[in-house]
């Protein structure tokens, strides 16, 4: 018998989506070798996901990807209630705020997404994607993981991994194969999707119609695309709804007699689970794979997003020996809690979008109105205030500090700042893709320099001094400085004494004062599993060396 073919990778991704590209990008940057494989041909032809969020371009924008994603988006949209197809408009969410450095809402097409990030992929020698590749079986011992794919000509292969990281959906083949259930909600409806082009529909708001006897989402698109959202009813048989007479009629309260260029129709049935555990050994479940989102707060892909950002970084710092492999575990721990408060936050949402009785409609028509006469309440809805942040506070993350309206365990703002020679550029192009340490405040208050515990050089941490916007400026050893250049970083982080410790997925790992330092050093080494060597220096870095400058 014919030996298999054996390929070797450090992390084997099953499933080419967006949370899987997104993942092979991470590690294809970090020069991670990665093998992607999906069973389809290629990437996705057809809309699904519509809803790119800030947190989400954050981290196109940690794979130099960010400008490519934005040129094919409708930026910084909002969501406009209404009572019915003919009805008022009874309340509006314009979130304005870039705290992290993009809008918080974007419209988006799934095809163009994932085309960009499989292109993206090809920078990266250490990356290979294998389309029309289908896994057939794993196994895996404390050492590696075991995969036999099927080729696309029906020949298999063997691949040997470090990890194998499974974001093959909702229907995914690896969470079955692990024995791996689905728990949660018992929430469970059926929505007609029709996607459109060639729109002329200049309306770029989303519009949601909040009408008992047929929720409907409107939502635009870039390049002159839309997509319309109608609940279906109990006896509503799917083959009915999706004949082209009655797609007209059903549409007709949107589109009058006016042609619609329809590009996909199809019947959903959304759902609200999550997977009851998310690793087994070294196997991880992503995306979909992990949990089910329904589509009302328009975070379902953002949160497999959010999931490829956490483990990649982490399998990245472990594969490179900065991090222990016991490190991993707080990829669930982490994103658990989160991805259900998302899944919380839709299914409220939902019965604000699809409210089951006319009484019930009327009463949240009511609710809004009376909520845009309460100024602060008003900008709560407004400003997507009630969109829950991602917070940790067990994982990779030390202490309980608060640094003005920031704290330990959140995402760090992303302000725009100025470069000595007056150039701006936002924080995490300065950064790169690793740790950074990092100080705002008045330049004789700088204590970054004088921190000297190796973990810091055991984490490549970039030291980053930014001064208000009326600050002078000044040289730090070993440090880059940077001006906080509309004072945005002033409005939600206190100056001082205190540093930050940031992760590369740019979330607090901890806040100290220079007096902390080796206290924190060593609770955060302990939390990553790392041993700095005997011997080590106190303090790595040449002493002579200039300032780190842009």
């Amino acid at each position: 018998m014919t030996a298999l073919q054996r390929f070797n990778t450090e992390v084997l991704v099953v499933g080419a989506g967006p949370t899987g590209l997104t993942l092979a990008n991470i590690l294809g940057s970090a020069g991670v070798k990665t093998i992607i494989i999906d069973r389809n041909p290629s990437t996705v032809a057809e809309p699904r996901a519509v809803s790119i969020d800030d947190e989400s371009l954050r981290t196109m924008q940690a794979i130099g990807l960010d400008q490519q994603v934005l040129d094919n988006v409708v930026a910084g949209y909002g969501v406009h209630y209404y009572t019915a197809p003919n009805g008022h408009c009874f309340g509006k969410v314009e979130p304005s705020s870039t705290l992290y450095g993009y809008p918080k809402r974007n419209a988006f097409r799934q095809p163009i997404f994932e085309a960009t990030l499989r292109e993206g992929l090809q920078r990266f020698p250490e990356a290979e994607a294998w389309f029309g590749h289908e896994l057939v079986s794993f196994t895996q011992d404390n050492r590696s993981v075991v995969a036999r794919i099927r080729r696309t000509d029906g020949s298999e292969v063997e691949v040997h991994a470090g990890y194998l990281v499974a974001c093959d959906g909702g229907r995914s083949t690896v969470r079955k194969r692990l024995g791996v259930e689905l728990v949660g909600s018992s929430f469970k409806a059926r929505w007609l999707v029709v996607d459109t082009d060639q729109d002329d529909d200049p309306f770029w708001q989303t519009r949601v119609y909040c009408d008992a006897r047929r929720p409907v989402v409107d939502v635009p698109g870039p390049h002159k695309t839309r997509r319309f959202e109608l609940m279906l009813k109990a006896d509503e048989r799917d083959e009915e709804v999706l004949a082209d007479d009655c797609l007209r009629e059903l549409l007709r309260p949107f589109r009058g007699d006016r042609p619609t260029s329809i590009v996909r129709k199809t019947v959903y049935t959304f759902h609200a689970r999550v997977a009851e555990r998310w690793q087994t050994g070294r196997v991880f479940l992503a995306g979909d794979a992990a949990h089910l989102t329904p589509p009302y707060a328009g975070q379902g892909m953002n949160s497999g997003v959010r999931d490829a950002h956490n483990l990649g970084w982490k399998l990245v710092s472990v594969t490179k020996g900065q991090m222990a492999p016991s490190a991993l575990a707080s990829y669930e721990i982490e994103r658990r809690d989160h991805a259900w408060a998302l899944i919380k936050l839709a299914l409220n949402l939902g019965v604000v979008m699809a409210p089951s009785s006319v009484l019930k409609a009327s009463l949240i028509s009511w609710s809004f109105r009376a909520i845009g006469l309460i100024p602060p309440l008003r900008d709560y809805f407004l400003q997507m205030r009630f969109k829950p942040k991602p917070r940790f506070v067990k994982g990779l993350v030390h202490g309980d500090r608060v640094m003005g309206a920031v704290q330990s365990g959140e995402m760090f703002p992303q302000p725009r700042l100025e470069k000595n020679d007056g150039e701006r550029v936002l924080l995490d192009d300065v950064i790169g893709s690793g740790f950074a340490l990092i100080q705002f405040g008045e330049p004789q208050h700088a204590s970054l320099a004088t921190l000297a515990h190796p973990l810091w050089e055991q984490l490549q941490a970039k030291r980053i001094f930014i001064v208000p916007a009326n600050a002078e400026a000044q040289s730090i050893l070993g440090c880059v400085v940077l001006r906080d250049a509309d004072g945005s970083l002033a409005n939600v982080v206190s100056a001082g004494s205190k540093i930050v410790l940031l992760r590369p997925d740019r979330y607090i790992a901890a806040i100290f004062a220079p007096g902390e330092e080796g206290e924190t050093a060593e609770s955060f080494s302990s939390l990553i599993g790392c041993v700095i060597p005997p011997g080590s220096p106190v303090d790595s870095r040449n002493p002579t060396a200039s300032p780190q400058s842009l």
